[in-house]
């Protein structure tokens, strides 16, 4: 099994090679470019080599070879003119063979005007998407762990057309010291998502991240995070975060993503409570509403 996950690891360096020349396009399957958890979205959406907790399906399908026990996370965000995102993840420790990672996320846009053929008019939600994720990630040795992600998405426009597609995530996570992590994946390789005759490709996106937790003190904790993007619908995007933990009680977060039109500023904070922790995220947008989000994780 770690052979072939090896070889998995090789095949997504291979392909995250080409991921950087792509010119800047256009891209369906809105959803899966939707970021999990509020802990990360705090952060300016950085988690690729930090990569430490159930979320870690979305952000580095390598990072699962990290995961342990049993842990769950629900996400609900608002503030996409009147879309609403939801989502639950769960990842499961199957021993030493590696771990497992179920996630469901569904968003729903607004709501719009349709002129009909006899004069009425109708209100209809303006799409309406459903994507499903499943992984496994595995530890190689003491410091590499890789991973495999498949997702199958399903989205609907006007309540009237739909279409399907399919895609996988490739990801590793190696840890060089203690302190220091560094991530690269490359998600959402797959078909077109195709409405009758018109299809777009998915947002073929790479990351490569480093994640390096600072030694403060015996109560307090501190991450620094940095990720470097290319997707094949945007330029290189530079995402930076901070965290600070008191007594693993209480964290505050500060993110910003560069690169980007009309997102920046970031942050947020987090409450744990024994296997329970509350982590709420916001979002500056410039000249459109900002974006609130909240999780709550479960962590066995």
């Amino acid at each position: 099994m770690k052979k072939i996950m090896l070889g998995v690891f090789v095949s997504a360096v291979m392909l995250v090679q080409t991921v950087p020349v792509l010119a800047a396009g256009t891209s369906g399957g809105i959803i899966l470019k939707q970021a999990v958890g509020a802990r990360a979205q705090g952060m300016g959406e950085v988690f690729t080599g930090v990569a430490d907790d159930v979320t870690t399906l979305f952000w580095n399908v390598g990072g699962l070879s990290r995961a342990k026990g049993f842990q769950v996370n629900a996400t609900y965000l608002t503030g996409l003119a009147d879309s609403t995102y939801e989502q639950i993840t769960g990842t499961y420790q199957a021993g030493k063979l590696g771990t497992f990672g179920l996630g469901v996320n569904l968003l729903q846009g607004g709501m719009i005007t349709l002129d009909n053929a006899d004069g009425s008019t109708s209100d209809v939600q303006s799409q309406s998407d459903f994507a499903i994720s499943a992984g496994f990630g595995t530890a190689i040795n003491k410091k590499l762990g890789v991973g495999l992600g498949l997702k199958m998405l399903s989205s609907t426009l006007a309540e009237e057309v739909s279409a399907t597609a399919f895609a996988l995530d490739l990801g590793m996570l190696l840890a060089v010291s203690k302190q220091l992590s560094i991530g690269l994946v490359l998600q959402n390789a797959g078909t077109e998502i195709k409405y009758q005759d018109e299809g777009d490709p998915l947002p073929l996106t790479a990351r490569l991240g480093a994640g390096y937790q600072v030694p403060i003190s015996k109560q307090h904790k501190g991450l620094l995070a940095v990720d470097l993007v290319k997707s094949n619908d945007n330029d290189f995007g530079l995402h930076m975060g901070v965290e600070y933990w008191y007594a693993k009680l209480l964290a505050m977060r500060l993110g910003y993503k560069a690169g980007y039109d009309l997102e920046g500023l970031t942050a947020g904070f987090g409450v744990r409570f024994n296997v329970l922790q509350l982590d709420y995220a916001f979002g500056l947008i410039s000249e459109l509403n900002h974006t609130h989000k909240v999780s709550l994780s479960l962590v066995l």
